[in-house]
């Protein structure tokens, strides 16, 4: 009986493992079909309003996919480039705001900007509490007072 029951143990914790160790494959197809998907519900969306979005959008998946694979490589920026690297997140982001406004109708871009408002909440802020926070509730690195 011990024997079964340390042999299902073993499985359970090598399939566990293995689980952990494999990773998602990114598709930009699979990415820009999500995106398009996701503003086509919020704002109904016509067929050539949504093949403008879809071509866009894998377009900037095929981009992101090839800095991951740069910073797989180890090409990551460096300390002092973060406030570059910000800044050219921010401007990407505005680069995209603008080309979705340029695709969209006034009230479908005004439907789009309450789900990105919507979304954002749902996340947090960043650095803030929250799943990309400091998951305390805090900024990160700081821990709550525990009385014991």
């Amino acid at each position: 009986m011990k024997r079964i029951l340390f042999v299902i143990m073993a499985i359970a914790i090598s399939t566990c493992a293995f689980a952990q160790g494999q990773r998602r494959e990114f598709k930009p197809e699979d990415m820009a079909k999500r995106q398009t998907d996701r503003i086509k519900e919020a704002c109904q969306t016509n067929e050539k309003q949504t093949k403008a979005l879809y071509d866009y959008f894998l377009r900037q998946a095929k981009i992101q996919q090839e800095q991951f694979a740069k910073m797989q490589q180890g090409e990551r920026p460096q300390q002092g480039n973060m406030e570059n690297f910000r800044a050219e997140m921010e401007k990407r982001q505005k680069a995209q705001n603008d080309t979705i406004k340029s695709i969209l109708t006034k009230d479908q871009f005004a439907k789009y900007e309450k789900m990105q408002q919507e979304q954002r909440q749902r996340w947090g802020q960043g650095g803030q509490g929250g799943p990309r926070g400091g998951g305390q509730g805090g900024p990160r690195g700081e821990r709550p007072n525990r009385q014991q």
